[in-house]
């Protein structure tokens, strides 16, 4: 397998041959129940269809409870959210699935907004949900990203896998569109957490970062729900995040704006830098000091014009936290 796309054809092949045998609802999902608690873990991939990283992890961890290599006794599901994207090569088809959950949806009924809908039901199911994304560019590090809620953080600290964690007070949304997945599943008092496993598309280490989480999600499930292990308990035995919130988001307002090349992930950014240039290319300057993130570097015709729909935002900054985020929940 040398290309992505025989990657991609091989592992949704796999699933395919398990869904039929282990079928969730609704399509393109498998669950598997061990009956030995009443606990639901509900793993996501492909809700962007071309950040493929997480699949082989997806597919052996199905692959190890099938063999009892994995020891588990609860339910699990393992969803698949965009496989149309992915056969494409993109994010999404019409609009973004990950801004298209919620019942106050604001934007326009279209396919990733139908498969919202469809999910919607087994994400109400869960107890535990884990979505598992990439960034569109290369990243320093992993992180997790997540409004701060008690649960969720305690979750993602125990579960591990990355040591940063970029959060933001309970109530501020990601998106004025919509709900993302694991924003719906918190509105529910569940715990919902995102994954950023590194730069979109299969590696090995998105690999070997995601089959261990969810080792440990599973082996944290039974603890909880079997055996009664506060997820407190557990989450102590982690270091905790270094946690940082965004500061700025510089918006994506000109087709001729633009980055400087060769921005990462956490990049770290001073006051006053030089990071681009604006509609009229005059220097676009960084407003404070921060680390950079989602850098937005899309194709561009002759005359240098990013392609429509534009993103919401060229970039954004995040800063360190001030106070521990929990405490934000005391305001």
């Amino acid at each position: 397998m040398n290309s992505k796309k025989e990657k991609l054809d091989f592992y949704l092949k796999e699933f395919m041959q398990l869904e039929k045998k282990f079928h969730g609802d609704p399509s393109n999902s498998l669950t598997l129940n061990f009956n030995k608690h009443k606990g639901h873990l509900v793993i996501a991939g492909l809700i962007h269809g071309n950040e493929t990283g997480s699949l082989p992890a997806v597919l052996k961890c199905i692959k190890k409870l099938l063999d009892k290599d994995l020891s588990y006794g609860g339910k699990v599901t393992f969803l698949l959210g965009n496989i149309e994207a992915a056969q494409k090569d993109l994010r999404y088809i019409e609009s973004d699935l990950n801004r298209s959950f919620g019942e106050s949806y604001k934007g326009e009924f279209s396919n990733e907004r139908k498969r919202a809908i469809e999910l919607m039901p087994l994400l109400k199911s869960a107890d535990v949900f884990i979505d598992l994304h990439q960034t569109i560019m290369p990243s320093l590090k992993p992180f997790y990203i997540f409004e701060m809620n008690h649960d969720s953080y305690h979750w993602a600290r125990a579960l591990g896998g990355a040591s940063t964690l970029v959060t933001r007070k309970k109530g501020a949304s990601f998106s004025q569109v919509g709900m993302c997945s694991d924003e719906y599943v918190r509105s529910l008092n569940k715990v919902g957490i995102t994954l950023e496993l590194g730069e979109q598309g299969f590696s090995e280490s998105a690999e070997i970062l995601a089959f261990s989480v969810l080792k440990r999600a599973l082996n944290c499930m039974d603890k909880v729900f079997k055996s009664g292990i506060p997820i407190e308990k557990l989450s102590r035995k982690n270091s905790d995040f270094e946690f940082l919130t965004i500061s700025h988001r510089e918006p994506f307002d000109s087709p001729k704006k633009c980055l400087n090349t060769g921005f990462r992930n956490f990049h770290k950014l001073s006051k006053n830098m030089i990071v681009g240039a604006d509609e009229k290319q005059n220097p676009l300057e960084c407003p404070r000091d921060g680390y950079i993130l989602f850098p937005k570097y899309p194709i561009r015709n002759s005359l240098g014009e990013a392609s429509l729909p534009l993103p919401g935002e060229i970039y954004v900054i995040a800063e360190p936290t001030l106070i521990h985020p929990l405490n934000w929940l005391k305001t």
